[in-house]
């Protein structure tokens, strides 16, 4: 609803949060604690956390890469020295939609299900 109603920002910005729940619901798995505050949100670290026993591609690493600085100006549009609405662009948008898509569904298929 949010990328079809061209709204790019929001549609980052959910994206980015879904990536950061996956990861840290991954970390949980594995009896860690993700860390707090500003570490909390960025995907990289988050990652490094469970890579040694979820080995992404290059390019799903790629774009935790990309999305995680973004965290700061999609959550605080004006932090950004820009328009919030013209912070991104639909492709930038439509990119993470589907690389975070097939990013949580490759990381569905390799945690436990109890």
């Amino acid at each position: 609803m949010l990328f079809k109603g061209g709204k790019y920002s929001k549609t980052v910005h959910v994206l980015h949060n879904a990536t950061e729940k996956a990861l840290k619901a991954a970390i949980l798995d594995e009896r860690k604690r993700p860390p707090y505050g500003a570490g909390g949100h960025n995907l990289g670290r988050l990652y490094e956390m469970v890579q040694s026993r979820l080995k992404l591609s290059a390019r799903l690493v790629r774009t935790i890469d990309d999305l995680s600085p973004l965290y700061l100006p999609s959550e605080y549009p004006d932090a950004a020295l820009g328009v919030p609405g013209t912070l991104f662009k639909k492709e930038q948008a439509q990119r993470y939609l589907r690389e975070v898509g097939e990013l949580l569904q490759w990381l569905k298929k390799k945690m436990p299900r109890e």
